[in-house]
């Protein structure tokens, strides 16, 4: 173990709950810094009838390893399968598939597109399956497909009706985008997602999180101003309290584990050119409605359903015993701008309507609704990843003491996000 020193980190979602518990268990001193009232990020914690439920990211893949260490050492936590089980609108028939093995998924792949379509698809999915790499952005295989094509956007790669059925159920949940605004560098993030099987944990991660606060010192309601350099290199940070007072607190490093354009914000003084990269990474938004309805609107065999138009792009159940309570969740181009009330009102009840119309059941009487929008919800990255990654790095070498952490690094799953806060970590000691 280096010299303990005294680090910050700023933004209390995974990235920054990573980076903060990698340094605390590497013995040095660390606080983190959250402008809410709450961790969790874009997890969206909320309730339900008083009952706590995340309106944000939940589900927790198998192959999670980073992030289930981290669950794990907060205790014996209980979890529960979240289930494969999908469908999903296509030319208005519902199509589910549930475990169709790869003979089920190769006829469903040449059912929307061309030989070609699927052949490109299973190499891509093989080359994810076969390297643990390739299921995030920093691997060899995508950056340098990434560097070669990503001129022009994935659907370019793929037919119409094949983008439009097959690659835009992955984009526009992953990315909050069209399959014409994402790039084949960034293939591998979606393809290692569908490759998964996921659980969610019986009592929400807010337990681990209430966990993680008596192990790092957080600091609530404190908006980051300013990061301040001095001779060059970082000597700590000017906050403001949630009293309005503005102070300044000294630190060996920082880790700013918040979104792209949040980091842009805090260091366009300092390290404009920086700040200018990380200003020019795409974000999309996103609304989530969760309903509890007076008895189940799905049933086992249906859990789920992502829709090919409209603002609402998917709806499922919350959890695989909670078929009472819908998630519709409203993203890709349709659903933007953010609705006001009334406009998200019309969304749900005209989602809700088509879901009742394709399981071919009654109207259900709603007991109660939570919603909750993200102006910037989704990351979609940026065209050549290897590219920029290499371009932070040079700017970063530029100001010691500085580190980055977040959904733009390594990709926007949970474990993604997590791992980035760990080696934004490692990186900071080491330097």
């Amino acid at each position: 173990m280096s010299t303990p020193q005294k680090f910050a980190v700023v933004g209390g979602g995974l990235s920054g709950i990573g980076a903060a518990f990698a340094l605390h268990r590497a013995g040095h001193t660390v606080e983190l810094l959250e402008q809410d009232s709450t961790l969790g990020g874009r997890c969206g914690f909320g309730t339900l009838g008083g009952t706590p439920i995340m309106l944000g990211g939940k589900n927790i893949g198998r192959r999670y390893h980073e992030l289930r260490a981290f669950i794990t050492a907060s205790g014996e936590r209980a979890y529960e399968p979240f289930g494969i089980n999908s469908s999903q609108v296509v030319d208005g028939r519902l199509v589910t598939l549930d475990n169709p093995g790869i003979a089920g998924f190769l006829r469903h792949l040449l059912r929307t597109g061309s030989p070609i379509d699927a052949a490109r698809m299973l190499y891509y999915g093989a080359r994810v399956r076969f390297d643990e790499r390739n299921r995030y952005l920093d691997s060899d295989y995508f950056g340098r497909l990434g560097t070669a094509e990503d001129s022009a956007a994935l659907s370019t790669r793929f037919g119409h009706e094949f983008s439009r059925t097959v690659l835009r159920p992955l984009t526009v949940r992953l990315n909050a985008a069209e399959p014409d605004e994402v790039y084949p560098g960034a293939f591998g993030v979606s393809l290692g997602m569908v490759q998964d099987r996921y659980d969610q944990l019986v009592d929400g991660m807010q337990p681990v999180l209430d966990w993680f606060a008596g192990q790092v010192p957080v600091r609530l309601h404190t908006r980051v101003e300013r990061v301040v350099l001095r001779e060059g290199r970082v000597a700590g940070l000017e906050t403001m309290e949630n009293d309005g007072r503005t102070t300044f607190s000294g630190y060996d490093g920082v880790v700013l584990a918040t979104p792209a354009h949040a980091s842009a914000r805090l260091l366009g003084e300092v390290a404009p050119a920086l700040g200018k990269m990380l200003g020019e990474v795409t974000y999309y938004p996103s609304t989530v409605a969760v309903v509890q309805y007076a008895r189940p609107l799905f049933s086992s065999t249906v859990r789920s359903i992502a829709f090919d138009s409209g603002p609402c792009s998917a709806a499922g159940v919350y959890g695989v015993n909670d078929l009472d309570i819908v998630r519709y969740t409203f993203s890709g181009r349709e659903a933007r701008p953010l609705p006001d009330p009334a406009q998200l009102a019309r969304w749900v009840d005209d989602a809700e309507a088509k879901v009742c119309g394709l399981l071919g059941g009654p109207t259900i009487e709603r007991l109660r609704t939570e919603t909750r929008s993200w102006s910037a919800a989704h990351c979609a990255y940026l065209p050549d990843h290897a590219g920029f990654r290499a371009g932070l790095r040079e700017q970063l070498r530029a100001v010691p003491g500085l580190q980055l952490a977040g959904d733009y690094l390594l990709g926007a799953q949970l474990e993604a996000c997590y791992r980035s806060g760990v080696d934004a970590a490692r990186a900071l000691t080491a330097r």
